[in-house]
């Protein structure tokens, strides 16, 4: 259990990097997504 690992802090930036490319792509799909609803709002507010 105390044993000192030497590949702790690389399993760390392994984690680290692989939430904050999830959370990066979360955040482009939320833009994406709002851009979208954005655009067809305009489009069925011209037809109107």
């Amino acid at each position: 259990m105390g044993s000192n690992n030497s590949s702790a802090p690389l399993d760390a930036l392994t984690a680290f990097a692989i939430a904050f490319i999830a959370g990066a792509m979360a955040a482009a799909s939320l833009i994406k997504y709002i851009e979208h609803i954005r655009h067809d709002t305009i489009v069925l507010r011209r037809r109107d």
